[in-house]
């Protein structure tokens, strides 16, 4: 749901521009019946929604498995999901109808980078080109179809809790689990979405050709949209066709509902506000866990505390301090000014947001790049980061009021505030302005290199030539140290002969 509220600003931007938009998609817009009226904008719902749990992946497990902590489980999970998430698009009754009309004119894909590859040959079935827009950010799978390479030396794994000034150790670990990532998604990954493709598509070939492979469609792509900002993350090599738009979806806040409002406005001495994201579930956690945080809730009742909580029934003997909402408008929660602390499971969208609205945070991360947000943001000084799992009164209290009570934390938080909103151009002017810009220049083939068409070996054979000629003069280095040294034992044993 998070990554489809970014898009819903996109949409809603371009749809305000005058453009007609067809969406695929598990969610509905919200506001658009004026433009379905108009009938500019169409959904393509996929439904059922994908059942995660039902699928093998019970959200309890979150709270209670130290598992999901490990980029390398973290990876194929995320493989799993997109292969699984993907097939289930497909079959969905809605799309299978959509991909069956023949003659639908349009100009342009938009789609998320985000595991789901196989749905780039919507480009090829139009003969559109295509903008990714990427919630993650920049990766190496991004850089690879860009024809760039990836600096492992300095530049980690977006699923690694590492900054650019990796020791040594680290830098080998970057460079093993960065050679797996590659080699599993070239040679397991991709190949099956690729099967996905063909199952689902593979009757254009009688109209259209071959299909072109999922590599071709992803060198093809015209700018990547990237949800990243230099507040974020270390500079790292990157091209023009590559634009950072974060915090695109970030508005100026509304009102609040009646309700909150009072009991936020009433917070004499501030709210802290408590979210796991749009996947996760807080209800879901174990009862240990939940006593837990009831018990810090009673320790500290000068505060008040906010709880998105998704279940329908509320929790018995709830203290007085507590809210529980099963939805809220974060963004508008974020910006009140009573909001003293964020604890929040470090996803990226919520994490932009607590910086931009300068609010100091308590990264309780479970799966994904949260781990990785955590550590970056907790070396920058916006806050602390603890595990969730099997965690005690005494460390979630103490966090909080160190993070309460020490003042470095809110001017940290200030200054990455700064920095993040200091743009030249506002990010959803930048990313709608790029996406025209594409369909005005029919692709915009004069922004590519030409080196993404040449197959990964050509462009990688300077680097590693440098490589080989590294190697050698390290080989020639320690055969003339060896030699040099074995010369000096057999001198001193000959200059001991002499002697004796």
């Amino acid at each position: 749901m998070s990554h489809w509220l970014m898009f819903e600003h996109v949409i809603n931007e371009l749809l305000h521009r005058g453009h007609s938009v067809t969406a695929i998609t598990s969610y509905r817009l919200r506001s658009a019946d004026e433009y379905r009226n108009a009938q500019r904008y169409r959904e393509v719902l996929i439904e059922p929604m994908y059942d995660f749990e039902a699928n093998g992946l019970p959200m309890d497990e979150f709270f209670k498995s130290p598992s999901f902590s490990n980029p390398f489980f973290k990876m194929s999970i995320l493989w799993k999901l997109g292969l699984e998430t993907s097939e289930h698009a497909f079959e969905s009754a809605n799309v299978r109808e959509f991909l069956r009309t023949a003659g639908q004119p349009f100009d342009l894909l938009i789609a998320e980078e985000f595991v789901q590859e196989s749905f780039l040959m919507l480009a090829y079935q139009y003969h559109v080109p295509i903008v990714t827009i990427n919630t993650l950010g920049q990766t190496d799978f991004l850089d690879q179809s860009f024809g760039l390479l990836t600096p492992w030396s300095h530049v980690p794994h977006f699923m690694l809790e590492f900054e650019n000034d990796m020791t040594l150790p680290e830098r080998a670990y970057n460079v093993f689990l960065s050679l797996w990532d590659l080699y599993n998604r070239k040679f397991y990954y991709l190949p099956a979405q690729a099967a996905l493709a063909r199952k689902h598509f593979g009757h254009l070939e009688a109209t259209h050709g071959a299909l072109p492979t999922l590599e071709e469609l992803e060198r093809n792509i015209s700018i990547a949209l990237l949800n990243t900002h230099i507040v974020m993350t270390k500079p790292r090599p990157h091209i023009d066709r590559m634009v950072q738009i974060a915090g695109l979806h970030i508005r100026p806040p509304k009102p609040l509902p009646g309700e909150i409002k009072t009991f936020l406005g009433s917070a004499t001495d501030g709210f802290i506000y408590i979210n796991f994201g749009t996947f996760l579930r807080s209800s879901d956690m174990p009862q240990a866990t939940l006593d837990v945080f009831l018990s810090v809730f009673r320790n500290l009742p000068h505060y008040r505390f906010l709880w998105k909580w998704e279940a329908d029934a509320g929790i018995p003997n709830l203290p007085p301090n507590v809210m529980l909402q099963r939805w809220l408008p974060q963004n508008d929660v974020l910006a009140h000014r009573n909001l003293k602390l964020f604890v929040s499971h470090g996803g990226l969208f919520g994490t932009q947001e607590a910086i931009y609205w300068a609010r100091p945070v308590l990264f309780m991360p479970f799966y994904g790049d949260q781990h990785q947000n955590a550590h970056k943001f907790e070396k920058a000084g916006l806050g602390l980061t603890l595990s969730i799992i099997n965690v005690t009164v005494d460390e979630l209290q103490s966090t909080m009021e160190r993070i309460l009570g020490e003042a470095s934390f809110q001017q940290q938080a200030n200054r990455l505030s700064a920095i993040f909103r200091d743009n030249p151009i506002e990010p959803l002017s930048a990313a709608v302005y790029w996406i025209e810009y594409v369909v005005r220049h029919h692709g915009a083939p004069h922004m590519k290199s030409g080196v993404e068409e040449q197959p990964w070996w050509v462009y990688m054979m300077v680097d590693l030539g440098f490589l080989a000629v590294l190697f050698v003069i390290i080989v020639v280095w320690v055969v003339i140290a060896v030699a040099k040294t074995v010369a000096g034992l057999v001198g001193l044993r000959q200059e001991r002969k002499v002697k004796v």
